[in-house]
């Protein structure tokens, strides 16, 4: 149900490069729209540089601080030490214009204690800006995994459970402690961040979800549940704490 009271909170949500045309940039209408009928408003956030350089300044006049899905974070990018060792496989759809707005944008919203929702990539986004490593591909580093965690479309579609630890934000949020997902990525938290705590995982032991309890509201779900339009209290909670 969308919210009709009220403030209507500011949500920043980042944009990404279009990979056919990396001049252009866009946002994916399933989080302008998981926001509005939370309550927010949404607006899309620019990348690259010179919106890194004043990304203090671009935070400061948002609510909320949305980070979304995209390609693989760069090997450069957050501080050169994003992946774990032993891993070559490939990665995609790098930008660094991209990584370098995003970690000053989310170093910024940690410094405000503003809430940031962190969806896919943005949970590993949040996990790296904060000292964490990613593996760089789960099928080379766990082989032993029977999940597809890349599925192909419908996105829409639930293709395998998480199990949340009872004693989390999102446990009290989502009013329970296995839900089904879908899942569109590669790439997973292999170390956490010392600021954070996996509070999820799907049942071949990978991470799902991560929280940072020195913040207010600071949360990554590794799948997307602006597509599965299946949990609107996670949403509505973010937009809730933004105002």
């Amino acid at each position: 149900m969308a919210y009709t009271t009220g403030r209507r909170p500011l949500i920043g949500i980042c944009s990404r490069p279009g990979e056919k045309d990396p001049e252009l940039s866009y946002i994916n209408s399933h989080y302008a729209k998981a926001v509005q009928e939370a309550g927010g408003i949404p607006v899309a956030l620019p990348y690259g540089f010179e919106a890194a350089a004043i990304a203090h300044e671009i935070v400061d006049r948002i609510d909320g601080l949305l980070l979304t899905g995209g390609g693989d974070v760069s090997e450069e990018g957050f501080g050169g030490n994003n992946y774990a060792e032993g891993c070559v496989a490939r990665i995609s759809f790098m930008s660094a214009d991209r990584d370098v707005f995003e970690w000053a944008a989310v170093r910024a919203a940690w410094d405000a204690n503003k809430p940031c929702l962190g969806i896919c990539r943005g949970l590993q986004v949040m996990n790296v800006s904060f000292g964490g490593t990613l593996m760089r591909d789960i099928a080379e580093q766990r082989p032993d995994s029977n999940i597809n965690h890349l599925q192909p479309k419908p996105w829409n579609i639930p293709t395998h459970s998480v199990r949340i630890e009872p004693t989390s934000w999102l446990a009290q949020i989502l009013g329970g402690l296995e839900f089904e997902v879908n899942s569109m990525h590669h790439q997973a938290i292999a170390e956490p961040s010392p600021h954070g705590r996996i509070v999820a995982f799907a049942p071949d032991g990978i991470p799902e979800a991560i929280e940072f309890g020195e913040k207010s509201f600071f949360i990554g779900v590794q799948w997307h549940p602006e597509q599965t339009e299946s949990m609107p209290q996670l949403f509505e909670a973010f937009v809730d704490a933004a105002r």
